[in-house]
């Protein structure tokens, strides 16, 4: 083997493979490190190449090499590790019962090679099968299966799927793009595993020395090799961090101040519409409002977004920047306007989220929200919006809704902060918070709505408009839920799951869970409602009628939705569940 094709070829050829392995494009751009599972099946995999001559460890490791040529060997066993793991990172699911699934097939294939006792061409032809068979698994048929343009035969054998196990399998679909990279990463680790030399190689440069004083050289200097990466990984690591964190904003509080705000937070004051003439089709009043039937027209925002919805921000004339979410198949959209609007019904607090006809951007590209991922990424603008921003082009999108904060200062003592459900037991009647009953009302809501996304940064303490003192405290803290759209599932306005989901965990002692839901329940623990909780949420969702919960679905588009059964697009259908799990909080308890 050549000295260029070791020291340099091989080398750049695995990284860019590790590289490539661990790209994915789906709503947004990420680049995903290998699993545990896939570092366990890396080296299993290396020792069955090894012991079957696919890869010799005595042509790049010898006595008979010089310290330099031992650490370029070495050099490429650690890059084709790195690249081996991240090739089976991309072929295994990222998450779920399918990738247990997938890992265990390769696991037991591996086993079988092994056994075999093949030589190098054969355990490469094996791999290759392997390989090539999990792509087509991967890369063809989960993602026709998955794809949120498939036809209605898709969606039904996905339920049929997600039903017999029991919800067990999901899985995230990618961008055709994402196909197609995996495809040349896959190819370009064969063909790195061919260059492989396949037998006991000699010197690079043939010479005669010690080989004891030579390996011992060679192993001192890959120790030093190692030590010295770790090192600047770690600088690198620190370097990263404050590059990318985000600026203290000079509206933060103190720690004590943050806290002081919580325990006098309120979280419920009374609507300023009674609840039984709520409207709840129609788009909510206020500065700002917009019409069903408007076409807003405005100003890409550069700013970076994160998250999994589509989303970007847009300034109408006036500094009038608003949020705009879109994409057709997204269920956050309609689960989202629907919340919402029943949070702020019941005096609880929420965003304003609006139906229109149409967003027309200026400077966005087709896929806005990737370009400003990608920005968030890497801070680089131009690489993201290819071509540039132009503002003197346009693009439409049908397919929105938009929204607007409730008014008010964040009160954050770190970026954001928000809270936890954890800690709003902190909330004092006494400190002039909210009483217990309203709290407890709060967390039942909650559990009624399947807020399962709920760490900290989706919920928000916010001062409110009056409430603010010159010394950075606030005489009006106001506890809302900010991002409900993972609502009505647990896999996000999945009527037939919200539906079976009990309110309960435990009817008699009145007691509510999160724990089956998606996160573990994140930072909403297990807990009793008081009887004070349960009565007040009751008196505040015993006022809204039939006719008002459809009017609430139908006014968030469900019929536009991409469920599974015609069921699941009827507000009627949503509206008996709805008066279901009214019911199961009517029928519990009493509570101690």
């Amino acid at each position: 083997m050549s000295p260029i094709r070791e020291a340099i070829g091989l080398p750049v050829l695995f990284l860019t493979t590790a590289l490539l392995g661990g790209f994915r494009l789906a709503e947004d751009v990420r680049l995903v490190p290998p699993s545990l599972t896939a570092l366990i099946l890396a080296v299993l995999l290396l020792g069955v190449l090894i012991r079957a001559g696919g890869v010799s460890t005595s042509a790049l490791l010898h006595g008979d090499r010089t310290p330099a040529e031992n650490m370029s060997g070495a050099i490429v066993l650690a890059t084709l590790f790195a690249a081996t793991s991240q090739a089976l990172n991309l072929l295994i699911p990222d998450i779920g019962l399918l990738h247990a699934v997938f890992a265990i097939f390769i696991f037991c294939q591996l086993l079988t090679i092994g056994a075999a006792r093949t030589d190098r061409i054969g355990s490469l032809r094996s791999v290759v099968v392997l390989f090539g068979s999990l792509f087509v698994l991967r890369f063809i048929l989960l993602e026709a299966l998955y794809s949120t343009s498939g036809s209605t035969l898709n969606r039904v054998l996905r339920t049929l799927l997600s039903g017999a196990t029991l919800g067990g399998i999901t899985y995230q679909p990618n961008a055709p793009a994402t196909g197609y990279v995996a495809f040349f990463t896959l190819a370009l680790y064969v063909a790195g595993l061919l260059l492989l030399p396949g037998d006991r190689a000699s010197p690079l440069v043939p010479r005669r020395f010690d080989r004891a004083a030579a390996m011992t050289r060679s192993t001192l200097l890959i120790v030093l090799g190692a030590l010295t990466a770790s090192a600047a990984c770690r600088k690198t690591d620190r370097a990263g961090s404050t590059s990318h964190a985000t600026p203290a904003a000079p509206a933060f509080v103190t720690s004590d101040q943050r806290e002081a705000a919580l325990r006098s937070a309120r979280v419920w004051q009374e609507p300023a519409i009674p609840i039984a003439k709520a409207k709840l089709k129609a788009n909510p009043d206020g500065p700002g409002a917009l019409k069903r039937d408007e076409v807003v027209e405005c100003k890409l925002v550069i700013k970076p977004m994160r998250g999994t919805t589509p989303k970007f921000d847009c300034e109408r004339p006036g500094h009038d920047v608003i949020r705009v979410k879109y994409g057709r198949g997204n269920p956050e959209l309609h689960a989202e306007i629907a919340a919402t609007r029943l949070l702020s019904a019941l005096g609880f607090g929420a965003d304003r989220m609006f139906v229109v006809q149409r967003v027309r951007c200026a400077g966005c590209p087709a896929f806005p929200f990737q370009a400003l991922k990608c920005f968030a990424e890497t801070g680089l603008q131009v690489p993201c919006f290819v071509g540039g921003v132009d503002y003197s082009t346009t693009t439409d999108f049908d397919f929105v809704s938009v929204e607007r904060r409730l008014e008010g200062r964040r009160i954050e003592s770190v970026a954001d902060q928000g809270w936890a459900f954890h800690e709003i037991d902190r909330i004092d009647e006494r400190a002039g918070g909210s009483p217990k009953a309203h709290v407890d009302a709060l967390k039942l809501l909650a559990v009624f709505l399947a807020h399962w996304d709920n760490k900290a940064e989706n919920q928000r303490l916010l001062c409110l408009p009056g409430g603010d003192r010159p010394d950075g405290s606030c005489s009006r803290p106001f506890a809302i839920l900010q991002d409900v759209g993972a609502s009505f599932g647990p896999n996000k306005l999945d009527l037939h799951n919200w539906r079976n989901r009990p309110v309960w965990s435990d009817a008699r002692r009145c007691r509510v869970t999160m724990k089956d839901l998606p996160w573990n329940g994140a930072t909403f623990p297990d807990q009793a409602i008081s009887e004070g909780g349960r009565a007040f949420l009751l008196s505040l969702l015993a006022q809204l009628s039939t006719s008002q919960v459809e009017d609430l679905y139908d006014g968030s588009r469900v019929e536009l939705s991409e469920g599974i059964t015609a069921e699941s697009r009827q507000p009627a259908a949503w509206a008996a569940a709805f008066a279901d799990k009214v019911r199961q909080i009517r029928e519990a308890g009493p509570c101690s």
